[in-house]
């Protein structure tokens, strides 16, 4: 059976647009795959792995942000790869990269060398996004698109490759420019944080980093062990989205077939309260903690025909992939590790918060993460280098997480005093503390604390 590729009509012009003459243009596909059909929401040029210079910048004259090829050949896979990595990131949970697309003369699957080298490439996006498990990135569909508009007669044509099958032939795709735009379910969920996770001894001295990837991998666990209940109710995970909203459509029915549905969910996680026998129990000598607290806000939207169980997919896939991107964002912003110091009780950091921005064409959001102090105006700078959109200030939605007030967390020394028996606890260390904090502000506002505190930990 022949896939089918759906994408929005207008993104037909954004492709055509594209002059390279001879010479050749690549980028990423974006949608969100489901069983024999995918749904695409947008194309994304790869830019030049180098920064564009202050002083380039500073010129009156144009600047070409986007590299051109001269040859397939002269691809650069490690630079689309990590054009992928950060267009991730990006992304809502169930939206992925689905695959390439070339702008260039000629026809690329003529060419059995061409072949080889777009599914190197494809290769190389699989293994660098299968790197960072915590983004879940990887699209659920072996096979990844590859479309190539042929610069000449500007006719396109789309096969599937499977990256992994060094000797497999490109499989037939049919792609669709709808004139009909596809209807997006919304979800949203607050994900409230309240997470402890004492750090034993022998690894103080581990990087900030490796700790943080460590507490991801239980997050992450938690996460997927969630209950996920939608608008107050439990679903059958075959039940799709769609037949929640029908009960609620107007009068008017082509009103109600362009309105999607707007879903409220909510993720909980099972008390862990199993009890073992006493001599089961341990005392693990620990000299700090690291404490999450806050609300994550996750947004992700599903094709019209999702089914409850690929709604608490996306979901779950969110909160992780977002919480993943700011830390990792937030580790490589700082310049230098920071442990404190006897005479400090708190360090302070705080991580990135999201900001939406909806696409011209469709419903869709997706994300940029502000680092404290940064306004609108730097969302605008990576939507365009990374996904090649040009919006206005005012379109980016600001108000879905507010920036922490780190001073609520800051009025008082952070103590921890033992509460067992003398005989039961390690001699605690002198008190400080190492603190990584948001606040939460009402329910639409995220907040991430970690705080590490100096002194002993008994864990039973």
């Amino acid at each position: 059976m022949v896939r089918v590729v759906v994408a929005e009509e207008s993104i037909l012009p954004y492709l055509k647009g594209l002059q390279c003459g001879e010479n050749y243009e690549i980028g990423l596909i974006i949608g969100q795959n489901t069983g024999q059909r995918d749904y695409v929401i947008h194309l994304a040029r790869t830019p030049l792995a180098a920064p564009i210079t202050s002083e380039e910048s500073s010129e009156n004259k144009p600047i070409n942000r986007y590299a051109i090829i001269k040859a397939l050949k002269d691809i650069d896979e490690a630079g689309i790869a990590e054009h992928a990595k950060h267009v991730t990131r990006m992304l809502p949970g169930g939206m992925f990269v689905l695959g390439i697309f070339v702008l260039g003369p000629g026809d690329i699957f003529a060419d059995s060398s061409s072949v080889s080298k777009l599914r190197s490439v494809l290769l190389r996006i699989k293994k660098v996004l299968l790197s960072n498990k915590f983004l879940h990135g990887d699209s659920p569909c072996a096979e990844k698109l590859v479309l190539h508009l042929c610069s000449t007669t500007q006719r396109y044509v789309c096969k599937m490759l499977n990256p992994d099958n060094s000797i497999g032939t490109p499989l037939p795709v049919d792609w669709k420019f709808q004139t009909h735009p596809t209807k997006w379910h919304q979800l949203d969920c607050q994900y409230e944080l309240d997470h402890i996770f004492p750090v034993i001894t022998d690894k103080i001295a581990q990087p900030l980093r490796k700790n943080l990837q460590e507490i991801l991998a239980a997050m992450d666990e938690q996460v997927q062990t969630a209950v996920c209940v939608l608008d107050g109710e439990m679903r059958d995970s075959t039940e799709t989205i769609e037949s929640m909203g029908k009960k609620r459509k107007g009068k008017n029915s082509k009103t109600a077939i362009e309105e999607a549905k707007v879903v409220n969910a909510s993720l909980y996680i099972p008390c862990d309260i199993h009890v073992g026998k006493e001599q089961d129990l341990q005392i693990i000598d620990c000299c700090s903690e690291m404490k999450f607290l806050g609300v994550l806000a996750s947004r992700v939207f599903l094709h019209q025909k999702a089914t409850v169980e690929e709604a608490v997919q996306a979901l779950k896939g969110d909160v992780i992939r977002s919480l993943a991107s700011r830390l990792e964002m937030h580790w490589d912003s700082l310049i230098e590790e920071e442990h404190g110091s006897p005479e400090e009780h708190v360090t302070l950091h705080e991580p990135p918060r999201r900001v939406l921005v909806p696409l011209p064409h469709c419903r869709v959001t997706l994300s940029d993460y502000l680092f404290p102090g940064e306004g609108a105006s730097e969302a605008l700078i990576s939507l365009e280098e990374l996904l090649d959109l040009q919006v206005k200030e005012s379109d980016v939605q600001k108000e879905l997480e507010l920036q922490a007030d780190p001073m609520e967390y800051c009025t008082s020394e952070i103590q921890v005093e033992g509460e067992t028996s003398e005989d039961l606890l390690p001699v605690a260390m002198n008190s400080s503390t190492f603190l990584i904090i948001g606040l939460s502000v009402g329910l639409a506002i995220l907040a991430i604390s970690i705080a590490v505190q100096f002194s002993g930990w008994t864990n039973r």
